[in-house]
């Protein structure tokens, strides 16, 4: 065979199409920066797989234009409202939670948090539209090729690919590469990236159409246990998770041990029917697929030119229905960087922050998620897996005794720990980047006291930098439609947001932005008389500054720098600040 030629030239390329990688081409496209995107896969995901979706990847979604495509393929809250632990779906139930944001006491929470919704989003469905409107905006993309080997030549990468239809393999020379290729990552392999922790165990899924309507009429859900003690081993605990509402699901299966068990279509068909408890509902079974239920971190997201995001890098169980999620604000984060860095606008070194920032929080979401499926396996235990063991659960849940009342508590208790994976505002909205070179706090400015402040539950709400803008309304004027102040922001632009009397700072913004080619700063005031008016008196209540001071909001939405008042030096600290931010300043 001849040697492979390079065949194309691209400022990235990025291997692997799921949410990560094809959040990040359509990023770039958006910012005119040209990628190529490969997958080994034929097409877009053909499983449903991850379908939770939180309320920051919903604003990622939103920054790039595609919420209202979204919102007519996405189920909506109210069939999110509950999860469910029965003995089949037509038995008996021996609890439910309420859950992503539709608990009475916590909705306010979520409504204040972000000016979009949680969703239940299917993978089948989100990635054809990411992947179509990344081509919209000229993103190349080109299944059936897989990652075979990189050479980093310190300016630029050489990376070996494969067309699995044809075998041809040629050579893509890019400024960046990185790897968005999942928890099996070809491309973290390739850097010699070690990853700690261990692959636990596997679980088995099936993808049904079933018509379902009855069972779930009167406890809408998006996730529905089934524990009952006559499953066979490989099938101890399963989850009927809606896909469509309510005839179409992936139906989980968690093995009582770590042996690999091969179920036979007659086995899964006789299975699903036993956790139904009817075997009048017609089954069809759309496919079949193994996974695996990993606790793994890579120690760091960055080798030379090739960067790593997604499942590549965190590794972990669906709990909390964080994974695809955070691989989502992974390519937010990243894509803005390499465009800044890849314009001439900020120094190389503004990637390194990548692992700077989001390692801290995709290790957390690696523990959280494995915490919670602890609680789950604690609430199995509980019940029982046999018939022995439910025997005794049930008839002491049934008795009058000090024995029963102590069992129906310990029940309570062990529904309760999932709380922490169901009503877990804190954790989906609080990525701090703490320690970053992309933020600067001034010399005096003091961060939030977080002491006692429970960071899985509650939002932790600050402009200091490093954290994520607040949410909040705006209107141009009485007779417009309000509007987020994070739309304000973002689309890959810094935008510099001040109030009444802070005229210094939009005057600063344009100045910078005509010094500097293709940085177009904006620049918003917030107050009586200004652009927009504080609708509900939020922007007074939450800037962190006075009335004409700043707060300068990264492209991602988070807080890069702030000053407390208006200033006869605002364009040398804006200039000042904004080097330090784009890593081009010496410190």
């Amino acid at each position: 065979m001849e040697n492979p030629k390079i065949d194309d030239t691209v400022p990235v390329l990025i291997i692997g199409a799921g949410p990560a990688g094809a959040t990040l081409a359509l990023h770039l496209a958006r910012l005119n920066i040209k990628s190529l995107m490969i997958s080994r896969h034929s097409g877009t995901a053909n499983t449903p797989r991850a379908h939770i979706f939180n309320q920051r990847a919903m604003e990622v979604l939103r920054d790039a234009g595609l919420e209202p495509r979204l919102e007519e393929v996405a189920s909506p809250a109210h069939h999110m409202q509950h999860t469910s632990w029965s003995n089949t779906l037509n038995g008996d139930e021996y609890g439910r939670m309420w859950s992503w944001g539709s608990k009475p006491s916590e909705k306010h929470r979520y409504e204040m948090a972000s000016p979009c919704v949680m969703s239940d989003l299917p993978q089948s469905l989100l990635e054809p539209i990411l992947v179509d409107e990344g081509i919209k905006h000229g993103v190349t993309v080109r299944f059936s090729t897989e990652f075979e080997r990189l050479e980093d030549h310190g300016d630029y990468v050489l990376t070996l690919l494969r067309d699995r239809k044809t075998e041809r393999r040629y050579w893509v020379r890019s400024q960046y590469l990185v790897g968005a290729d999942g928890a099996r990552s070809s491309v973290l392999n390739a850097l010699e990236i070690p990853v700690d922790g261990k692959q636990l165990n596997n679980a088995f899924n099936v993808h049904i159409k079933a018509d379902l309507t009855k069972y779930m009429v009167n406890r809408p859900g998006s996730l529905n246990w089934i524990l009952n003690t006559d499953a066979p081993e490989w099938s101890a605990a399963g989850n009927f998770r809606m896909v469509r509402p309510w005839n179409e699901w992936v139906v989980s299966m968690h093995p009582a041990s770590d042996q690999t068990f091969e179920p036979t279509m007659k086995q899964i068909d006789s299975r699903l029917r036993q956790m139904i408890g009817d075997d009048s509902v017609n089954i069809e079974i759309l496919s079949s697929f193994r996974w695996t239920i990993n606790d793994q971190v890579a120690r760091s997201w960055q080798k030379g030119r090739v960067l790593c995001i997604g499942d590549a890098v965190h590794r972990h169980p669906p709990i909390n229905g964080l994974g695809s999620n955070t691989c989502i604000s992974d390519a937010f984060n990243l894509a803005w960087k390499l465009a800044y860095v890849l314009k001439g606008l900020a120094g190389s070194e503004l990637l390194q922050t990548l692992t700077t920032e989001r390692k801290p929080v995709g290790d957390a979401v690696v523990r959280r998620a494995n915490d919670g499926m602890l609680a789950h396996r604690r609430l199995w235990a509980l019940l029982g897996l046999t018939p022995h063991d439910r025997d005794q659960a049930v008839n002491l849940l049934k008795a009058t005794t000090h024995e029963g009342r102590e069992m129906r508590a310990r029940l309570r208790k062990a529904l309760e720990a999932t709380d922490a994976e169901l009503q877990a505002l804190g954790i989906q909205m609080n990525q701090i980047y703490s320690n970053s070179a992309a933020v600067y706090a001034e010399q005096d400015d003091r961060a939030p006291d977080l002491n006692g402040f429970d960071l899985l539950k509650e939002v932790a709400i600050s402009t200091y930098p490093g954290y994520h803008l607040p949410h909040f309304w705006v209107a141009a004027n009485g007779q417009s439609p309000r509007t987020s102040v994070l739309d304000l922001c973002g689309h890959g632009h810094f935008t510099v947001l001040t109030g009444v009397g802070g005229e210094c700072w939009k005057h600063a913004a344009s100045e910078l932005s005509q010094e500097v080619a293709d940085l177009d700063m904006k620049a918003v005031s917030i107050g009586y008389d200004c652009d927009y008016m504080d609708c509900y008196h939020d922007w007074g209540r939450l800037s962190g500054v006075e009335e004409d001071g700043v707060v300068l909001v990264r492209p991602d939405h988070f807080v890069a720098w702030r000053f407390p008042t208006s200033s006869a030096d605002a364009t040398s600290l804006l200039r000042s600040a904004m080097l330090r931010v784009l890593c081009r300043a010496e410190k």
